[in-house]
């Protein structure tokens, strides 16, 4: 009944509706009603009928042969009471084009007389679904003391000559707060709001001009007898009745759906906690700017800003406080930065940003430093004052993407490169994609690889200085890939750190070493090294896990030492003496690694038995440099001794090396002096010697 182009919005507004409403021309015969002319006839009406046209439509509509035998007297009945009463209404089975039967209440209503034409409106509803209660409702005349006052969408008729109102059902009225005799005395273009009249009244000259029926559909606000504007949708059609062009509109109220639609769009687009852009509006707010910036040749900043230490915020001083930080961070960004620049929250502690008018490298610093320089002031919560800082991933347009997933997911890369090299800013750079690539690729071929056996133990032979004999090795691990060769750790520890995966190397590596080092420790009184990583030591399980692989490959525990790093011992230090404790308790020995290099060296010499120290590589390698290092080294050596602890110094390259640290008192070493790190065979084959 009206252009394909409309019928989307017909979909969205007036499909739903449970009523089908039509317009008809008819002549008084004897005592009986002849259909003439179907002016108007809503889709819905024609979904019930099963018809599509509206000339087959006219011709079923009143058809007997459509009604079921058992109803037609009752139909024909109904006709003559219409004609006295002037509205009437009847229940009946339709049978459609396809054979099947509804339970279809119609309403019906004389419009308009003039000798022996009349104008009838009418009102079909599908009641097939409660056919079970058709005799209640055939007989409750209360339940539809009026049909139209009952019908759940606006009809109205108006003139197209002079725009007044020949017609308004009781859901117009009670939306438009009017009475009948105060609309009735109206024009069409007096309900709508001033900016839509003009335009209004061109519409209706065109279709009283125009020699053809004409469909429209609007979503238009009117204006209430109080002034207040409701949304209506609404479908008009046109026909002719008698000498004039006469307008009917169908429509529904959709002001409460489309203020539904716009809370949802909120909740879609719109952060509740900060009331910024969320990261899909974000994404189409970079969308448009690209478009402008492509075609004024200006470039674009997308940053992505994560706050530092954010977490341990939310641990100490709770979700709520935290959610006071973001909403004030997001207040800060909007009236720190320009009103063009685009702020948004992503999630968490995570928001998005963009500049436009980019203009060089000066432009980036002086745009990175307003950020830092927002966020530096200290934040108040409660009696708390809280030092925020927040690392800045970037990327630019066009030089690093031309779509917003892609500048996005740089920016992204960049911020993460940041994190791990501990910068405040980071601007996306090919080199970081490709380090990024590398990793992604690494991270699964670990897990691969140790599924497959590359990964293996090498032990580096520790020596007793006095007189060069070996007397133990400490553990590394090696992998080698099938494709890349033989990877050194520097390669593969730091990312095993990073994503957790030490622990399942940390796993293998313990199990690996200690069978294959068993019997040589039984046989020659050796002793085995291994160094846990921050990440496994955190595992409150260590000892236990300790404890059963020992049993498992019978290995000596008091020939088992245990290396850990003082910044892994600085980490929760109850925590680290609680777990020692366990491990010294099976006969393990502790070696402090990287001693001197941390800040809290002596503390921690007081604080944890340690067996044995390890002088780092850095202050072997300076004992050439001058007398200064000597002198530290000489006093690590007499704080050992001072906490019944023995020293191994690891680096030893030189042999003057070598007579220095012999000179000074420390007993053990290890380092190319004597052999780099070895497979099992060749340390063997060194051990026998």
């Amino acid at each position: 009944m009206f252009p394909p182009s409309l019928e989307p919005l017909y979909e969205r507004y007036l499909a739903g509706l449970p009523a089908g409403v039509y317009l008809l021309e008819a002549r008084v015969q004897e005592e009986d009603l002849k259909p003439e002319r179907l002016l108007f006839a809503s889709p819905r009406l024609a979904s019930f009928a099963g018809e599509e046209s509206p000339e087959t439509l006219q011709t079923v509509l009143w058809n007997p042969l459509r009604i079921h035998p058992e109803d037609r007297r009752g139909f024909e009945e109904s006709i003559r009471r219409l004609m006295k009463e002037n509205e009437v209404w009847r229940v009946f089975r339709f049978e459609r084009g396809d054979g099947h039967y509804l339970w279809i209440k119609e309403g019906l209503s004389v419009l308009e007389k003039s000798g022996s034409r009349l104008l009838l409106l009418g009102l079909w509803v599908d009641l097939t679904e409660e056919k079970e209660a058709f005799a209640e409702l055939q007989t409750d005349h209360l339940l539809w003391l009026s049909i139209f006052g009952k019908a759940p969408v606006g009809l109205i008729l108006y003139d197209l000559e002079d725009g007044r109102f020949l017609y308004a059902n009781p859901y117009t009225l009670k939306v438009l707060g009017y009475a009948w005799e105060e609309l009735r005395i109206k024009r069409v273009w007096e309900v709508v709001p001033l900016r839509f009249r003009q335009e209004i009244k061109e519409n209706l000259s065109w279709r009283a001009k125009a020699g053809r029926s004409c469909s429209f559909f609007y979503e238009l606000p009117l204006v209430t007898k109080t002034g207040e504007e409701r949304m209506v949708s609404l479908l008009t059609e046109t026909f002719q009745w008698k000498d004039r062009r006469v307008g009917v509109g169908i429509g529904v109220d959709a002001t409460p759906q489309l203020f539904l639609e716009r809370r949802l769009a909120e909740v879609a687009f719109f952060d509740p906690l900060t009331g910024l852009p969320s990261r899909d509006l974000f994404l189409e707010k970079l969308r448009a700017l690209i478009l402008r910036g492509a075609r004024k040749r200006e470039h674009l900043l997308v940053a992505v800003l994560d706050l530092t230490n954010f977490r341990e915020i939310n641990a100490t001083l709770g979700y709520e406080a935290g959610n006071r930080i973001l909403k004030e961070v997001a207040a800060r960004l909007c009236g720190g930065l320009r009103k063009s620049d685009i702020k948004s929250h992503f999630f968490a502690d995570k928001f998005g940003l963009i500049f436009t008018d980019i203009r060089g490298t000066y432009s980036l610093q002086v745009v990175f430093h307003k950020v830092q320089e927002i966020l530096k002031k200290p934040f108040r919560i409660n009696s708390h004052e809280i030092v925020l800082s927040a690392r800045i991933g970037g990327a630019l347009f066009p030089r690093d993407g031309e779509t917003p997933e892609e500048l996005l997911s740089k920016a992204e890369a960049a911020l993460k490169r940041a994190k791990e090299s501990g910068e405040d800013v980071a601007l996306y750079s090919p080199e970081i994609e490709r380090s990024l690539a590398e990793e992604a690729f690494l991270r699964s071929a670990m897990v691969e690889g140790l599924a497959r056996g590359e990964f293996f133990p090498v032990y580096q032979p520790i020596v007793r200085l006095s007189d060069r004999r070996i007397v133990g090795a400490e553990a590394l691990i090696r992998w080698h890939h099938p494709e890349l060769g033989l990877l050194p750790p520097a390669r593969f520890i730091g990312l095993a750190e990073k994503t957790g995966f030490i622990s399942e190397l940390g796993d293998f590596i313990l199990r690996k070493a200690l069978e294959e080092m068993s019997p040589l420790v039984s046989q020659n009184g050796l002793f085995l090294c291994l160094n846990f990583s921050g990440r496994q030591f955190r595992e409150t399980s260590l000892p236990q896990k300790i404890e059963r692989v020992l049993k498992e490959t019978g290995f000596p525990p008091e020939k088992f030492h245990l290396e850990i790093t003082e910044t892994t011992a600085m980490e929760k230090a109850e925590r680290t003496l609680a777990i020692l404790e366990k491990l010294r308790s099976l006969g393990i020995k502790i070696v402090l690694d990287d001693f001197g290099m941390g800040y809290s060296s002596m503390k921690y010499l007081v604080e944890f038995e340690v067996d044995k120290i390890k002088i780092d590589r850095f202050f072997v390698s300076n004992l050439l440099s001058g007398e200064k290092p000597r002198h530290v080294v000489r006093t690590i050596v007499g704080l050992a001794r001072s906490v019944g602890a023995r020293c191994l110094a690891e680096g030893i390259e030189r042999e003057e090396e070598l007579e220095i640290l012999k000179e000074i008192g420390c007993e053990e070493g290890q380092g190319f002096l004597f052999a780099p790190p070895l497979t099992l065979e060749k340390f063997q084959e060194l051990v026998k010697g």
